[in-house]
């Protein structure tokens, strides 16, 4: 398990290997006025994700404990997952790095996480 180092800016990309790849991860809001996913100021958060340059994902709700990719995608071994440090809400990003941290799991450690063991 390895913590993606987000800051708490409402959009922005970041450059990490995570499982020896190396992953570009674009944290961004958009606006929204589906109830279940308003955020501050009516704005939810999204992920996209490539490797190597090639897109993996795009435009993937952020939900907290939650797996964001949650099947095998090309090109990717493991999953992201945002925790609530201070409780279960779903992340803003206004606590990004601090209350909220991305964090990648192993293929091995996703598997325990859906199964509850981890």
């Amino acid at each position: 398990m390895n913590t993606v180092p987000l800051r708490a800016t409402a959009n922005q990309t970041v450059q990490a290997v995570l499982g020896g790849q190396n992953c570009s991860l674009r944290v961004y809001t958009r606006q929204s006025e589906a109830s279940s996913m308003v955020g501050v100021n009516g704005a939810a958060l999204f992920v996209d994700l490539a490797v190597n340059e090639v897109a993996v994902v795009s435009g993937i709700i952020a939900r907290e404990g939650t797996l964001l990719l949650r099947y095998p995608r090309l090109g990717f071994v493991g999953d992201l997952l945002f925790v609530d440090m201070q409780g279960a809400a779903d992340p803003q990003w206004t606590g990004l790095g601090d209350r909220w941290r991305l964090v990648w799991l192993s293929a091995d450690e996703a598997q325990a996480y859906e199964e509850g063991t981890l």
